[in-house]
């Protein structure tokens, strides 16, 4: 068995229903089932997101010096549909 993995955001507006949502979703259904795929779920998976450290600047014999900036690193959440054949 062959799995696909594609990450899902729906963008809706605030105007829009929650059926925007899930039209998002069944059009991405549908575009893959053309192609063989069977739909599996949705499911969310939480991820870690590095951004790296900065140096700083050592300026001009010392004069306008900056700092670094420390690596930083924090959880994301994203949501991935999952299709089979």
């Amino acid at each position: 068995m062959e799995y696909k993995v594609i990450p899902f955001r729906a963008d809706i507006m605030i105007t829009d229903t929650t059926g925007a949502a899930a039209q998002q979703l069944a059009e991405l259904i549908n575009q893959h089932a053309t192609e063989g795929w069977n739909y599996h779920g949705l499911e969310s998976l939480s991820t870690r997101v590095t951004t790296p450290a900065t140096p700083g600047s050592s300026g001009c014999l010392g004069i306008g010096a900056t700092p670094g900036s420390p690596a930083f690193t924090e959880t994301a959440e994203i949501y991935v549909a999952i299709f089979y054949k």
